[in-house]
């Protein structure tokens, strides 16, 4: 069985990547992040993301939240969240150091975590879609998964991203390991509806 991941925390994408503060890097690395493309350049300096000025949450509070959405920076996930992925998933996800700085105060204890594992995961006969007559891009109005493992070329994965629209998907192992850690803002779903 497999699961979209959703990203429960509230309030949506409060921090942004800041890309005056990381002068290091390319200037594409958000867009890299938030498409999961894989990222070749060694990044030695912890990625900085700033306050997007759109939640009233507390510091305290926010920095309980193990997974974050970003604006233009992927997600950032807990420490804890880290760990366990390295240990249970090595080399399924690309993770880097990152530090936020939001509402006066300063965190170092997340990473920006990269999903670039990109395959075919829905089964197109039992999902509704329709294909961009200008881009040739999918438009989903329901999303049905393949109740087969996650593997393309023979290699099994436990966290991917849709080739169709770039949804992440997981494996009931990975579900699993992150029910089991008792991480908190993310959630699993069998199937991705839109209403209109």
């Amino acid at each position: 069985m497999n699961y979209f991941l959703q990203i429960t925390s509230r309030p949506n994408y409060p921090l942004i990547l800041d890309e005056s503060q990381n002068p290091h890097i390319s200037s594409k690395l958000g867009s890299d992040l938030n498409l999961g493309n894989y990222i070749h350049e060694y990044i030695s300096s912890p990625l900085v993301y700033r306050d997007a000025e759109n939640s009233t949450v507390s510091f305290d509070r926010l920095i309980t939240y193990d997974v974050l959405n970003t604006v233009y920076g992927g997600q950032v996930v807990s420490e804890r969240i880290r760990r366990v992925i390295e240990e249970h998933f090595p080399n399924e996800v690309q993770f880097f150091d990152a530090i936020f700085y939001y509402k006066g105060n300063m965190c170092n204890s997340y990473s920006a975590m990269n999903i670039h594992n990109h395959i075919e995961c829905y089964n197109m006969e039992k999902s509704i879609y329709s294909i961009s007559p200008v881009d040739k891009s999918y438009e989903f109005e329901k999303r049905t998964l393949i109740a087969s493992p996650l593997e393309e070329y023979g290699i099994n994965y436990n966290i991917v991203r849709c080739s169709f629209d770039n949804q992440i998907v997981v494996s009931e192992i990975f579900r699993k390991v992150i029910k089991a850690n008792k991480f908190n803002c993310m959630s699993f779903a069998k199937e991705l509806e839109i209403y209109y």
